[in-house]
């Protein structure tokens, strides 16, 4: 991802932890991966929250 999809994937995440915003109404956006594998915006965004949900509990 670049820098600013990996700062817009940051922004939606914290949206949607503080219920601002829904997942869902994350964009569906295409990005590359450092592996150069393909994923969206939506599904990183979900991965990072549950990351951040990790880091909390443990």
């Amino acid at each position: 991802m670049t820098v600013i999809q990996t700062k817009l994937m940051n922004a939606y995440a914290t949206l949607v932890m503080a219920n601002r915003m829904t997942l869902e109404e994350v964009p569906e956006t295409e990005v590359t991966l450092k592996d150069n594998s393909t994923s969206t915006l939506r599904q990183e965004t979900n991965v990072e929250i549950a990351r951040r949900k990790v880091e909390i509990l443990s």
